[in-house]
């Protein structure tokens, strides 16, 4: 027992000896699949009191009207929630507010050009937007994928990790941009649109790319990063104007979908469905043909350049690249239908989402059926099919337990847009705004937290035009309604779930309660098993709720199971603590942050003798353990010392060549994107990130061998 608990430590520090990360974090309901926006009103009438998001967590700022215009605001970019100083980006500027009296721009030696999604902990992603009609060569040189640190004691950015390109890319990439992004399960997925010139062929292949990256490896997580890949024949002879994700979280398994709008030559517009089944397994399944050597199997970088060459052939580990920097693999749509979005003058009721449908248009009346239903006819008011300048299509989904769809059809005219809902098992329901005609709005639905709904922003003037959903009447049941509907001022009242803002918070003994207890004595010549019966069945969702079983603060109950009606529950009590406790249950949700835990006490007590435990070993074992970290840490100390001065040596040498210049800590790794006449990594590289972000690692540890950086190469 000693010798693997000696080797569980010394495995530990060697992990975590210089390991950056942000915290791991949960997101809201609202947010759980994308967090677009950072900013939304508690009050529409008092629009000067901002609520900021960023990563699970919110606060109310006031930001005076001298500071900022409103339409501004609401487009930042946050990344932190310090009130004296927040960080934000706006208009592909880093800036700080300083004490919500003024801003300032922050220095960042590099150039922020698309789309930033914040981790928290002063951490965010940035995925450039590349623009290079004309392949010229860029200045300074790009990145695919950034992983940026805001400083806000010296008010600097800048850049921790990166998936830099090739010295010559600029010959191969006329367009890469992110057009939108999903999160769920600890995974980030990126919806990558880019055009690149075969030089082989002499022509240019327009494709789409999702990029999956692994949230739970901290900082690390562009190494994880794999993509699978799509090209069709109509991408190459119509512009794709916009690509989002559609995730309809009411399905088990959940079903994801791309809507890609496309303009023809004429310039009309082509709404379709790309469907992609078994979506989450696809990146593991491509991890691991690239380790295997599979000839289909390639790296982002050769497909990038049109080489065709196979990747390494290696040892796969989940969300680990090892020697295979982003797998890559082109795949063929699970299925492709089109999608219409002609819209009569009130409510328009369209195809699910999801369905298939034979329709029929005319000049007046546009029909659809599904198979199953009977046809429905609407009469055309708008077919908005031209001019995708002043016109997109957004999706906002949310899961367990509201699950919905809401699909936004926006337009600078304001009259034109369409706001659109979908339950499980119903048709697309679209309405027309009831505000008056507007040509000057942002072509982008805003998330407002709370209360729940949407707003859009006038361009110029300083107003917004917004509608609130009522959140509570969707739960069913007092469990849904307390845990997931308290942020929302949800309480549960005869049996049903309604709004009240001055509810109090019950949530002991208020949806559930602990009947009866048994056995009410324990030791450990006993059996540990306890049965708990409850007032009424527990219905919990296996994927989203757990139970939390215990006696007093140590004792906790494992192997928890329910019989067949979920009343009674039987669990193996484990006894680590004496004395006479009263039993409490609760049920708690594992992925949300702003949910509480519903719990219930029993009135009667166990009387629990717990085992005596003989401390000597453990004395013992902590003594020996603080020993080796004690002479591990000496040795890494004397270990950096040398590396330190033989780094300074280099360093000098380096400058005198002209080489590279740095103002902060710079690590020396080995280099993993290589160019394309390279077989072998032979090469080392510089990479310099801030000093001042030391922190443990949180989720993996991998070891010190593994902690490879994607850098630059020179």
């Amino acid at each position: 027992m000693l010798i693997p608990n000696l080797i569980t430590i010394m495995q530990l520090v060697l992990s975590i000896e210089y390991s950056f990360s942000f915290k791991k974090f949960k997101h809201t309901q609202l947010t759980y699949y994308k967090a677009a926006d950072s900013v939304s009103f508690r009050d529409f009438n008092k629009l000067t009191s901002y609520d900021i998001y960023v990563a699970g967590e919110t606060k109310t700022i006031d930001i005076p009207r001298s500071v900022a215009n409103l339409n501004e605001i609401v487009n930042w970019k946050v990344v932190n929630l310090r009130r004296n100083q927040l960080m934000f980006v706006h208009k592909n500027k880093p800036q700080i507010l300083i004490d919500r009296k003024k801003i300032e721009d922050m220095e960042f030696s590099g150039k922020l050009s698309g789309s930033i999604i914040a981790f928290g902990d002063n951490e965010a992603l940035h995925v450039p937007t590349i623009f290079n009609p004309n392949l010229t060569e860029p200045v300074p040189e790009w990145n695919y994928i950034e992983l940026l640190y805001f400083d806000d004691r010296n008010e600097k950015v800048s850049v921790l990790r990166s998936l830099p390109m090739l010295k010559d890319d600029w010959k191969f990439i006329k367009e890469w941009k992110m057009t939108d992004y999903i999160h769920f399960d600890d995974k980030l997925y990126l919806l990558i649109k880019r055009s690149i010139w075969n030089e082989n062929t002499a022509n240019v292949t327009q494709e789409i790319s999702i990029i999956r990256l692994c949230l739970d490896k901290g900082s690390e997580l562009i190494s994880s990063a794999v993509e699978i890949r799509y090209k069709r024949p109509e991408f190459q002879t119509n512009q794709i104007t916009g690509a989002i994700f559609v995730h309809l979280t009411f399905y088990k398994p959940e079903k994801i979908l791309l809507l890609i709008t496309k303009e023809a030559s004429n310039k009309s517009l082509i709404h379709t469905r790309y469907f992609i089944d078994h979506f989450v397994s696809l990146f593991d399944e491509t991890g691991r043909g690239c380790a295997s050597g599979a000839n289909n199997y390639t790296l982002m970088r050769y497909h990038l350049r049109s080489e065709v060459r196979s990747c390494q052939k290696t040892t796969y580990k989940n969300c680990s690249s090892n020697e295979n920097i982003v797998p890559s693999v082109e795949l063929n749509f699970s299925k492709i239908l089109d999608y219409h979005f002609i819209f009569a003058y009130g409510t328009s009721i369209h195809p699910a989402i999801e369905d298939d449908y034979n329709n029929y248009i005319n000049e007046t009346h546009f029909c659809h059926q599904t198979i199953g239903y009977k046809q429905i006819c609407i009469e055309i008011h708008q077919n908005l099919n031209y001019d995708s300048s002043i016109q997109n299509v957004e999706v906002f989904v949310s899961g367990y337990p509201y699950y919905r769809l809401h699909l936004f059809y926006n337009s600078v005219r304001l009259n034109e847009s369409r706001r659109c809902q979908q339950k499980q098992n119903t048709f697309l329901a679209c309405y027309k705004s009831g505000e008056p005609y507007a040509k000057d709005l942002q072509l982008h639905h805003y998330l407002n937290h709370r209360p729940f709904g949407f707003f859009r922003v006038s361009k110029v003037a300083n107003y917004i035009t917004g509608i609130t959903y009522s959140y509570c009447v969707d739960y069913f049941s007092c469990i849904q309604c307390m845990m997931y509907g308290l942020s929302m001022n949800c309480i549960w009242s005869n049996s049903i779930c309604t709004e009240d803002e001055q509810n109090a918070t019950k949530a002991v003994n208020y949806c559930f309660k602990v009947d009866r207890i048994s056995p009410l004595m324990f030791n450990s010549s006993l059996p540990e098993t306890l049965t708990i019966e409850f007032d009424k069945p527990l219905e919990l969702n296996a994927s989203q709720e757990y139970l939390v079983i215990k006696a007093g603060p140590h004792n906790h109950c494992t192997n928890i199971k329910p019989n067949q009606n979920g009343s009674i529950f039987n669990c193996s009590m484990r006894l680590s603590e004496s004395g006479k406790f009263k039993i409490s249950v609760s049920i708690q949700n594992y992925r949300y942050a702003d949910t509480i835990s519903l719990s219930a006490l029993s009135t009667e007590k166990v009387d629990i003798v717990a085992p005596e435990v003989d401390y000597l070993p453990i004395v013992i074992l902590l003594f020996l353990g603080l020993l080796l970290i004690s002479f591990l840490l000496l040795g890494f100390a004397k270990r950096n010392k040398l590396q330190l001065k033989n780094f300074k040596k280099f360093s000098i040498s380096r400058k005198k060549r002209g080489f590279f210049e740095t103002k902060s800590a710079v690590t020396r790794v080995q280099a993993q994107i290589l160019p394309s006449n390279m077989n072998t990594i032979n090469d080392s590289t510089i990479q310099t990130r801030p000093s001042s972000k030391l922190n443990k690692s949180w989720s993996t540890m991998p070891s010190v061998s593994q902690q490879l950086y994607l850098s630059k190469l020179e």
